[in-house]
């Protein structure tokens, strides 16, 4: 007898698969490994919200560390009890169905029985301007729904999350306590959804949303674009038989059978303990591991090794004219599978030749200039803070200086818009009766100042309206002349266009925010110094690469 737990729908199959396999012995996992750093912190503060509200609570997390008997029967004890949120609820196995699982929030509905919730720090929702209803509850008050418009639920990223609630709907039905009102499961996302911040976000679990696994595809609807979507609760039962089944025969194979299935790189990946052994199973020149910038799913990767296409020099020689017949019907799930082929077919071609950037146009590159020339770019915390604004200023004469307004300090609005404050009315006073241009990479920098301009700050209104007339953004010309076998991000498009370098050995947007927090908390003082050192100069060196971009891009003739 055996069960999996609430990620084993959604995660890679080979987890299951290795975990079983007797011939496999997973390494060991470190302490923290996989997590989301801040994904605790924010987890807390959740819990904390919803604690302080007028919903009775049983905190169940100081029962983590007791044997599973205990945890199981607190759970149900607290169902028992008709209390209105459970946090940290481990519910009773279900042997049968092969279902384990522990819920971040169980909430009671008022109809009778309970939904599943769970907390992700992750944007989940987007902005609407159309009359579709969302549901949503305030933190303070979960079992209360509220309906209104103006916000949808991610679910062409996030679908994934709605089939972790759909396995412990289903495991709480084991229980007898799944919602009178139906399969609905919560999300809580790090959005700030209105005014009151963050929100719980419910989901219809049998509504018709999620992307369908390939085998969950009509043939009729192969020259459907996009495909119709299925519920979660149908792509989860689908994708949860499967585990179940490769479980079964992964445990009866003889330790020295080989494995299964085979892998293919996804972003789980780089946390996976697995990971050393999948590697060592990959062709150096494999397509899922080589093509990281928009990578094929691994349907698409499993279709074309049926195709008997597996790396990168047998895509970028394949005559795919012969090859999209066979193809496309195995990978109708995807919406536009024949262009992110040929897509894929264009970077296999120019990772065969060794060329990172391709010029796709001929001719001088159009780039405004001015007698001042100003480069900007900012870096932002785990919460979403901008505490750094950095700038190069030009001298005209092949160099120029660094200037920083920084805030090593945990930020609220008020300081955020106060740093912002800042920087903005020193570039005002720099700029003041000169024709000046401000650039940028990627329209972030103008996005925070929209962001943060207040309709009473003179200052910050100043800058909007400047940004409007006076940034320009090299993104757009880049990608207006470039295609990137990597992508077209700066670091891809200075380092191997400009020649630029920067002096960290892994400079990223990511590993900033580690460094930041570093700054702020590491244990002794000069930890804390090196960190903010490290990220004044990554910054630093992020506003020079946009001017050396800039002065490579002007050299085209």
């Amino acid at each position: 007898m055996f069960t999996l737990d609430q990620y084993a729908a959604r995660s890679c199959a080979l987890k299951v698969h290795h975990a079983f396999h007797p011939g496999l012995t997973k390494p060991e996992t470190p302490s923290g490994a996989g997590r989301l750093p801040g994904s605790a912190e924010f987890a807390t503060t959740a819990f904390e919200m919803i604690r302080a509200g007028s919903a009775s609570v049983a905190d169940l997390r100081s029962l983590a560390g007791q044997p599973s008997e205990i945890q199981e029967q607190a759970c149900l004890a607290a169902l028992a009890d008709g209390t209105d949120v459970i946090i940290s609820g481990l519910l009773p196995r279900d042997w049968d169905a092969h279902r384990a699982g522990r819920a971040d929030l169980l909430i009671r509905d008022p109809e009778g029985g309970y939904a599943p919730g769970i907390v992700r720090y992750q944007r989940v929702v987007d902005a609407r301007r159309d009359d579709l209803a969302f549901t949503w509850s305030e933190l303070d008050d979960l079992p209360r729904r509220q309906r209104g418009t103006g916000w949808r639920y991610r679910w062409h990223w996030r679908w994934p999350n709605a089939l972790q609630l759909a396995h412990l709907w289903r495991l709480l039905g084991a229980t007898g306590q799944q919602s009178a009102g139906g399969p609905w499961g919560v999300v809580i996302g790090n959005d700030e959804v209105g005014p009151a911040g963050i929100r719980a976000t419910w989901l219809d679990l049998a509504e018709a949303a999620a992307p369908p696994a390939p085998a969950q595809v009509d043939p009729a609807d192969v020259a459907v674009d996009p495909v119709p979507p299925v519920s979660a609760l149908a792509r989860y039962d689908h994708e949860f038989a499967f585990r179940v089944d490769l479980a079964e025969r992964a445990a009866s194979a003889d330790p020295d059978d080989p494995p299964l299935l085979h892998p293919i790189v996804s972003y789980e990946c780089s946390h996976c303990a697995w990971w050393p052994l999948c590697r060592a199973q990959l062709d150096d020149d494999d397509l899922s591991l080589r093509i990281s910038k928009s990578p094929l799913d691994r349907h698409e990767i499993s279709a074309l090794r049926e195709a008997g296409i597996r790396t990168v020099h047998e895509l970028a020689a394949s005559d795919l004219d012969t090859v999209l017949p066979g193809y496309l019907p195995r990978v109708a799930h995807r919406s536009g599978a024949e262009d992110r082929l040929r897509l894929a077919q264009r970077r296999s071609r120019l990772l065969e030749h060794g060329v990172e950037l391709e010029r796709t146009t001929k001719g001088p590159i159009p780039l405004p200039s001015a007698p001042l020339e100003v480069d900007v770019d900012v870096e932002t915390s785990r919460d979403d803070r901008v505490y750094l604004w950095g700038f190069w200023v030009s001298d005209g004469n092949g160099s120029g200086r660094y200037h920083e307004f920084s805030s090593f300090t945990e930020l609220d609005d008020e300081g955020e818009h106060a740093l912002a404050r800042r920087a903005m009315a020193w570039l005002r006073e720099l700029v003041a009766g000169t024709d000046a241009l401000v650039f940028h990479y990627s329209d972030y920098e103008v996005v925070r100042l929209q962001r943060l301009a207040a309709a009473d700050d003179e200052v910050m209104q100043w800058a909007v309206d400047f940004a409007g007339e006076h940034f320009v953004d090299l993104f757009r010309t880049v990608r207006q002349h470039f295609f990137g076998a990597g992508g077209l991000g700066l670091k891809v498009v200075a380092s191997a266009g400009a020649g630029f370098h920067w002096r960290d050995d892994d400079p990223g947007g990511l590993n900033s925010m580690r460094w930041f927090d570093e700054a702020l908390h590491a244990p002794t003082e000069t930890a804390r110094t090196q960190a903010r050192t490290r990220v004044l100069e990554y910054n630093e060196d992020d506003v020079k690469a946009t001017w050396r971009l800039r002065r490579w891009l002007r050299e085209f003739t």
